[in-house]
């Protein structure tokens, strides 16, 4: 047996059955000093002793954009029309609205309420009358030029849209707007957020970014999940992705979907799901002061537990853990990818600079799955007991033990300049 002393930090977790714990007063923190006792088989593995009391986690919120956005939690409602165009017409290729809205009529809904933990309801209401047909051919709206999108194309073909949808639906009934055209419409090829107000028919005012128009890239089988990644967007959530030069996986590999969507492992960070409050304040563990701090984390992907050790570094930038598992939407993740996840978040990094940038505790691997789905960095979790990690920002990740996918880790804080 030996007796290891870690100095009391706010926020320390609850450990369920790892260690003895004999704990002394600390009356500069809400949490207590211990000495922790651990018990060792003889094969390595701690034995299961009693647990320790629970603390109250320190506060350590990021002042995230408060900026009016779709709710994250409750009721989230999106109309959905259709439109088409005199050189791409519905008509040409039998499509209906119904037949491509099928494949829309269940999954991002079921996928919000998984990620959620049953927080956001997330309904589509379509208008399935008829393709609404817009009074430019598909390719004077710019989406697939060269140069980009403008926001001015962007605007107008928004404007057309809702012009000749006029009082056919009731934009009032909900909080986004979607508008889709035919499959195979090619000049229509991407989705984008429209980040500026928009006045519907009607005098229906919709928030910028709660606008959003999507393009063919919605339709290849398990493309669904496009709907998912702009609506995170409309709730206030950023591209995790560059928007020049370095490709879709150059900074969170295929971890969360807000980078990219189609990756191993696409359930959000518990960045985001903090972010949207999908997670409790007490299930993020804070670490404000120096010293040495024992948590334990439950899988991001799963109900209940502590889902993450938040680190702030300086006014907006935080060191972040969690676990990641192959359960729930990252049923497909590679056993790699599984582990203790590191990251940097920072609240005041604006979408496609980098807000999330994974910590690859496996430097110099070629990871898992392919290249165009992140592979570098999908193996950068921390893992197997006795792991440890020196983040070189003045924070260091221990692995202490493992229970099928719930970790007890700890986390070392030096003393910040």
């Amino acid at each position: 047996m030996r007796s290891l002393s870690y100095s009391s930090v706010m926020g320390c977790a609850m450990l369920h059955g790892a260690f003895t714990y004999a704990a002394t007063p600390d009356t500069s923190s809400s949490c207590e000093a211990v000495t922790v006792t651990e018990t060792v088989t003889a094969t390595g593995d701690p034995v299961p002793t009693t647990s320790p009391p629970t603390p109250s986690p320190a506060p350590c919120r990021p002042s995230w954009d408060s900026t009016a956005k779709a709710p994250s939690t409750g009721r989230l409602r999106a109309g959905l029309i259709f439109v088409d165009f005199s050189d791409t017409p519905a008509s040409a290729s039998g499509q209906t609205p119904s037949e491509l809205f099928e494949p829309l009529r269940e999954q991002p809904a079921d996928l919000y309420r998984d990620m959620s933990f049953g927080n956001l309801e997330f309904e589509i209401v379509p208008l399935l009358d008829t393709f609404y047909r817009m009074p430019n051919i598909s390719a004077a709206y710019g989406f697939a030029d060269d140069e980009g999108l403008t926001a001015e194309e962007h605007g107008r073909y928004i404007a057309d849209a809702l012009a000749i949808v006029g009082d056919a639906f009731d934009f009032a009934s909900v909080d986004v707007l979607f508008i889709a055209p035919p499959k195979d419409t090619d000049e229509i090829n991407r989705s984008a957020q429209y980040n500026s107000p928009v006045t519907a028919p009607g005098g229906r005012e919709f928030a910028a970014g709660t606008v959003i128009t999507f393009g063919t890239d919605l339709y290849p089988e398990g493309a669904w999940k496009t709907i998912n990644h702009e609506t995170g967007h409309a709730m206030g959530l950023p591209d995790l992705y560059p928007y020049g030069a370095g490709g879709n996986g150059l900074w969170v590999g295929g971890f969360d979907m807000m980078g990219i969507v189609w990756g191993q492992s696409p359930d959000l960070f518990a960045w985001h799901k903090w972010h949207l409050n999908w997670i409790e304040e007490s299930q993020v563990d804070c670490v404000t002061e120096a010293g040495t701090s024992i948590h334990q984390l439950a899988p991001i992907e799963v109900e209940g537990g502590v889902k993450a050790v938040a680190i702030p570094v300086n006014a907006t930038g935080y060191v972040m853990a969690e676990v990641r598992s192959t359960q729930g939407i990252d049923h497909a993740a590679c056993e790699a990818a599984t582990g203790v996840l590191l990251y940097t978040a920072d609240a005041a990094v604006g979408s496609g600079d980098g807000p999330v940038r994974v910590i690859d505790a496996n430097p110099g691997s070629e990871g898992c799955d392919s290249e165009a789905n992140g592979a570098v960095l999908n193996d950068a979790p921390l893992r197997g007991v006795g792991a440890t990690f020196d983040t070189e920002m003045g924070v260091k990740v221990t692995i202490l033990s493992q229970s099928g996918d719930d970790y007890i880790i700890q986390v070392e804080r030096e003393v910040l300049p």
